[in-house]
């Protein structure tokens, strides 16, 4: 591993700095915030989906979200990609986690936060429906690795987590 990998977004309230974390259990780390998946299909292709939120930064994202309340992280990544993207995965490996440090953030935390990345195998891709979370159908793309750091613009550390993966 580089000694480190870290990622510096401008963000509607400020920088956040992104650390990568190489750990072997989410029980190393608290709080996780996110949990979310680099899903690939069996011919390698990335799943990726279209963010439509407004002042969002970027448009293209990994499918993942917030863990609820008694999930664990391999749940929250379950749930979260069968409600965003229709998929069904398999074969989860914790890849490490970004350890996220964004004082100006909203919810105005001064600690750090962590969220998670996962390898997933995907099983079954099925119709897209509306995300229950807000009622949009997310436009979703299976694109080759190649063109993930061209789409989901994280830096550093999504580069890692993609050569991890």
């Amino acid at each position: 591993m580089p000694s480190e990998v870290i990622s510096r977004l401008k963000r509607k309230h400020g920088t956040a700095t992104y650390i990568w974390r190489d750990i072997s259990s989410p029980l190393d780390v608290s709080p996780i915030t996110q949990v979310y998946g680099l899903c690939f299909t069996r011919d390698k292709k990335v799943c990726i989906l279209s963010i439509q939120r407004k002042n969002w930064f970027t448009r293209w994202n990994l499918p993942g979200g917030q863990p609820e309340e008694g999930e664990t992280a391999e749940e929250t990544l379950h749930r979260e990609v069968a409600e965003e993207v229709d998929i069904e995965i398999s074969n989860l490996k914790l890849l490490g986690c970004h350890e996220v440090h964004y004082p100006g953030s909203p919810k105005k935390r001064t600690e750090p936060y962590y969220q998670l990345r996962y390898f997933a195998l995907i099983e079954k891709i099925n119709p897209q429906t509306p995300d229950p979370d807000n009622g949009q159908i997310q436009e979703r793309r299976f694109i080759d690795p190649e063109e993930f750091n061209d789409l989901v613009t994280w830096g550093p550390v999504s580069e890692y987590a993609l050569i991890k993966a």
